[in-house]
């Protein structure tokens, strides 16, 4: 959520274009959409999944395998228990998988492209049987988080922004070493 809130207060052309989504959803549902109506907002998941594809929970995923096993035609053999690591934070910022890859661009997800991106290169959440069984949970929380704070504020830059964002180094988790954003009172909703 954070990551969201940092990203739409540097692009505000990409929170207007959702902010306008997030109200006409409220227009038509009323101020608590359910997490059905949530769900089919297509900006709110281009903008989630984005923000997901540059901010990836975990920076890496972690397999070992049950068994001896050859990877297809190629020769490589992975042995019984053998870890084997997989870097989707360097994935979803390789410019082979995601052109311009340092940049927020939302319309990467849209309908019309979700088709170019390959398969198993975008995966924030893991992938297959043993992707996060939180991921529905988060995604909802954080649409639901959006809905109610681009409904009702706006986020904006402030001078204690850090452009670009620096990032904890470790593992596990991706954590920001600060991030400050700013939160504003809707200019259309003062007089309301």
């Amino acid at each position: 959520l954070a990551f969201a809130a940092y990203l739409l207060a540097l692009h505000p052309e990409a929170q207007e274009k959702l902010r306008k989504e997030v109200d006409d959803c409220v227009a038509k549902y009323g101020k608590e959409p359910d997490l059905d109506v949530i769900s089919r907002m297509k900006y709110m998941h281009c903008v989630v999944s984005e923000t997901l594809r540059l901010y990836p929970p975990a920076t890496r995923l972690e397999r070992s395998g049950c068994d001896d096993y050859v990877l297809g035609d190629t020769g490589i053999k992975v042995a019984k228990e053998c870890s084997i690591l997989i870097p989707v934070y360097a994935m979803h910022r390789d410019p082979e998988l995601f052109p311009d890859p340092d940049s927020f661009k939302p319309e990467r997800f849209s309908d019309e492209n979700v088709e170019t991106i390959r398969p198993y290169t975008y995966f924030p959440f893991g992938a297959g049987p043993r992707n996060c069984i939180g991921m529905r949970l988060a995604l909802q929380s954080v649409k639901l988080c959006l809905l109610h704070s681009l409904h009702n504020a706006q986020f904006v830059r402030t001078e204690k922004m850090q452009v670009p964002l620096k990032i904890k180094k470790g593992i596990g988790v991706l954590t920001a070493e600060d991030i400050t954003v700013g939160v504003r009172e809707r200019a259309d909703q003062k007089t309301q």
